[in-house]
């Protein structure tokens, strides 16, 4: 049976709930945010993690347990309330013009996840001054580790073959707090539009060529892209600017990544409407309905050893 004008003001709001919420899984499920950051649900509105030091590894049981308590390290991450709203004439409703209203509902939905990458793509970029758990910044060039040795997670360096090999061997050679190797195995690169090409060629790339020069004689050779393969390739519109050139280096398979996305799981992410005809002062004063999305989360940093930025300035 056909819709009548009189029956959209009871089912339009039930209807485009699903839109969105549909939307918004299908968005999630292949959201850059959930691959680079470590999400938490949590129901307290200011969470403490004190648990960011390091894991003690296996040993011999040998006598008895040797238990190993929670380092002195914390983060605390609070979260913060987001919105976005769109208004729709009334006419438009009246004139049957909802596809192009679900079309609207449907870019809400990617603007929430989309705004999720937008944040922790920023919190790497702000990761020059960010605090880190340990109490230096996020990125630093002398990270206190075992031993009073100091480590680095970070370079000045332009984005390159030498730079991006320095960067793996420097993460797969980092301790943990006992000195025993993490483990770290850098499995992605994540550059912005303007190294996007040049990522491509140096990690998608089949062969590699050196170029040569006339001034020592050598001709062009062709040889096995030893990068290919090796690193997922993730460019973010969001990486522009003076910070066009950053470059970041992530362990994504760790369950404590470089970049924690903490949401409340109490309150999801909520669509609603201010659209009743005989209700709304809206509606009755301007002729017009809204429709939003409000959502709470925020992003703070984990395991510094977990991530590696280039060129941040």
């Amino acid at each position: 049976m056909a819709l009548t004008k009189g029956d959209i003001p009871d089912l339009l709001l039930p209807g485009l709930k699903t839109e969105f919420e549909a939307a918004y899984r299908s968005q999630v499920e292949d959201s850059i945010a959930d691959k680079i950051a470590t999400v938490i649900n949590t129901t307290l509105p200011i969470q403490k993690y004190a648990w960011l030091g390091s894991t003690p590894p296996m040993r011999e049981f040998v006598d008895e347990r040797r238990p190993s308590g929670m380092a002195a390290y914390a983060v605390t991450i609070e979260d913060k309330t987001f919105e976005s709203t769109i208004s729709v004439d009334r006419k438009a409703i009246e004139d049957d013009q909802l596809d192009l209203i679900r079309l609207r509902i449907r870019d809400l939905a990617s603007r929430v996840s989309q705004h999720r990458h937008q944040i922790v793509v920023q919190s790497l970029l702000a990761g020059g001054v960010g605090i880190g758990y340990d109490g230096a910044t996020f990125f630093n060039a002398a990270h206190t580790g075992y031993g009073g040795t100091t480590y680095s997670n970070t370079t000045a360096s332009v984005f390159s073959m030498a730079s991006l090999s320095t960067a793996i061997s420097t993460m797969m050679q980092l301790p943990d707090d006992t000195g025993t190797p993490l483990g770290i195995v850098p499995d992605t690169l994540v550059v912005g539009p303007q190294l996007m090409w040049d990522a491509i060629e140096l990690v998608e790339s089949p062969t590699v060529v050196y170029k040569g020069t006339g001034s020592t004689g050598t001709s062009p050779t062709d040889y096995v892209n030893a990068f290919r393969g090796r690193l997922r390739l993730v460019v973010s519109p969001y990486i522009t600017g003076a910070q066009s050139a950053a470059w970041f280096l992530i362990d994504t398979k760790r369950p404590i990544k470089g970049v924690i996305l903490q949401q409340r799981s109490d309150v999801p992410v909520e669509f609603t409407a201010l659209e009743s005809a005989s209700g709304s002062e809206s509606a009755f004063m301007r002729d017009r309905y809204f429709y939003g999305v409000r959502a709470r989360y925020n992003v703070g940093y984990g395991l510094w050893q977990a991530a590696y930025g280039g060129k941040l300035s």
